[in-house]
């Protein structure tokens, strides 16, 4: 990562437009930003489930480690253990917020539907 090369630069415009459309989200209304994250977290934790279980299986010494087939792939470089900590931490903080956005999900049905009576009541 010293040297700037294509892969990195690939890299640093993907990382700024996910940053980009979450700060899209942010500015959303309550109910259109609450519909992109229960669209958008499933598929970010699939991606670091896949990513962090790659990386414990197959690094040298894990349950698939050591067959010769690990030491050619295309991911070898990821098999580390900063690459597993930063996805495993990534995982927590991805599954608690995606918990969170169920949980506001409840609430705000839950105001619509109170809001829905109120109004039944005063007609």
């Amino acid at each position: 990562m010293d040297k700037p090369s294509d892969a990195s630069a690939f890299i640093a415009i993907i990382i700024a437009f996910l940053g980009v459309s979450d700060f899209t989200a942010a500015n959303m209304s309550e109910e259109l930003a609450l519909q992109y994250w229960l669209a958008a977290v499933p598929v970010r934790l699939l991606f670091l489930f896949v990513v962090t279980g790659y990386v414990y299986l197959f690094k040298p010494g894990g349950l698939l480690g050591s067959a010769t087939i690990t030491k050619a792939s295309i991911g070898e470089p990821l098999q580390n253990s900063l690459v597993f900590a930063w996805g495993f931490f990534e995982l927590a903080a991805w599954f608690w917020v995606f918990t969170s956005v169920r949980d506001e999900r409840r609430e705000l049905l839950k105001r619509r539907q109170d809001k829905i009576l109120a109004e039944k009541d005063t007609l």
